[in-house]
């Protein structure tokens, strides 16, 4: 995306800046300590490609959001607990 596209709405942007503060996320730990933007030669080159990035990582976050509050992650967390219960009392028919 260059500088003329379209930019980013606000109301995303500011949700998704409280979800990464929220979330406790250190973003100096995503930013590569090697170089330092003044000494970057890739100019134009690296900020599309880190514009490419931010855009996958914030759809990705979104999706796992998603799938965080529409309580799949619950169901399948109480699926695995029952079924680790099961093989407990398996384990225990088998021994005893």
């Amino acid at each position: 995306m260059t500088s003329k596209g379209k930019p980013l709405p606000l109301h995303d942007t500011l949700r998704d800046l409280a979800l990464l503060r929220a979330s406790s996320v250190d973003l100096s730990g995503l930013v590569n300590n090697e170089t330092a933007p003044s000494q970057s030669s890739g100019g134009v080159e690296d900020v599309e490609e880190s514009t490419t990035q931010s855009y996958a990582f914030v759809r990705e976050a979104r999706t796992v959001l998603r799938m965080h509050n529409s309580g799949d992650m619950q169901k399948q967390a109480a699926r695995i607990e029952k079924v680790q219960e099961e093989l407990v009392d398996v384990l225990r028919s088998l021994s005893g």
